[in-house]
């Protein structure tokens, strides 16, 4: 049975190895970890791996280990010489209560310790050879249990994805949170305190500068009740910085990732820039359950890590077809083209991409954003 345990310890040890090496080889580690971090998968594999062999190969040459009982005398596959007879051995010879150690030949000299030893401990079984082990074989056998149960099952149940339902509730609880420091920036804004015009285009977004009304606050006004635009010509966000920092393809259609667009909500002046603008982007689609009256919506969502897949994030917006969204695959990869705009719903400030056309597309080797 401890030749048995040591086997599997062993074998435990090797199939950890395995595991961290086949995910690395066959890439299925990428959907589990930053870039930074694989490298030490790969590393930890190899390490488990040779370790392992060496055990294996070196499993009856281990010193002090004993797999089985046996009476004194028999031979074991470990010196007894060098042992401490004092403290780290019991012998049992069952002598007779007037026996004296001088007329014995052990090699050592009687001590009141080895006496009371003697005495003590197991007179009852005469010529029996012992020997202390730390763990007994069904707590090395729960512990092989936990290590490698857990790790086998799940990396053969695995898909290597999250279920529809968990990307549902946390792309909820991510715009939520997102709302929670929209209202937090709206609570730190200075309030305005003279309108110039207050006319508006009912048709206008209400979170685009054309729409707002020009607004000035104390910080704009000079003391004579004139308009100071001093600080107009620097610090203000432009569609030419805009252009700078995004990429575009061929059609002027601005490359953006779903988490930057989900990120510019709140952003006033982001978001009087980018109203309005085409977007092309990639990601996986499914039903919108938020906001969603008329069915007329999706919702596109990338994930996002920072370390490994246990912090992902989906990070999602709606996107609005204006009628019943077309057939999709549930969880399939889009390229969508549409123009972004911004609007308030049920308090909650959102990001819609309003969709001119979508194409499935294959799965990007960035699935995950880091």
């Amino acid at each position: 049975m401890k030749k048995f345990l040591q086997f599997l310890t062993i074998a435990t040890l090797l199939a950890w190895g395995a595991i961290f090496l086949y995910f690395y080889v066959t890439g299925r580690v990428e959907k589990h970890l930053d870039p930074s971090f694989r490298i030490y998968a790969l590393l930890a594999g190899i390490g488990m791996a040779l370790l392992g062999a060496f055990n294996l190969i070196n499993r009856n040459r281990a010193i002090g280990l004993c797999t089985h009982d046996h009476a004194h005398g028999d031979e074991c596959d470990h010196d007894h010489h060098d042992l401490d007879h004092e403290s780290d051995h019991d012998h049992v010879h069952g002598h007779a209560p007037n026996h004296q150690h001088a007329s014995h030949n052990h090699g050592h000299e009687p001590t009141p310790v080895l006496d009371q030893h003697h005495s003590e401990k197991h007179l009852d079984q005469p010529g029996t050879h012992h020997h202390h082990h730390d763990d007994s074989p069904s707590t090395i056998l729960f512990s092989i249990i936990v290590l490698l149960g857990p790790l086998l099952f799940a990396t053969g149940y695995s898909k290597d994805q999250f279920s529809s339902q968990y990307l549902a509730t946390w792309s909820k609880i991510e715009r939520q949170m997102m709302q929670m420091r929209i209202d937090k920036a709206r609570a730190a804004r200075p309030p305005t305190v003279n309108t110039v015009d207050s006319s508006v285009d009912p048709n206008a977004n209400p979170y685009t500068s054309d729409s707002v009304g020009n607004t000035v606050t104390d910080a704009d006004t000079t003391p004579d009740g004139s308009t100071d635009d001093s600080n107009d010509s620097w610090g203000t966000f432009t569609l030419d910085d805009l252009k700078q920092m995004v990429p575009q393809n061929e059609a002027g259609d601005f490359q953006l990732d779903v988490p930057q667009i989900f990120y510019t909500a709140g952003d006033k002046e982001l978001m009087d820039v980018m109203e309005g603008i085409p977007i092309e982007t990639s990601a996986q689609l499914m039903e919108e359950t938020l906001n969603n009256p008329n069915g007329h919506r999706l919702k596109a969502f990338r994930l996002f890590i920072e370390c490994c897949a246990a912090d992902a994030r989906p990070l999602s917006i709606p996107i609005d077809f204006g009628e019943a969204p077309p057939e999709y695959i549930e969880m399939g990869w889009y390229r969508l083209y549409g123009k972004l705009h911004y609007v308030e719903e049920e308090g909650e400030l959102l990001p819609v991409l309003r969709m001119e056309r979508f194409e499935e597309t294959s799965e990007p080797m960035d699935e995950l954003i880091f």
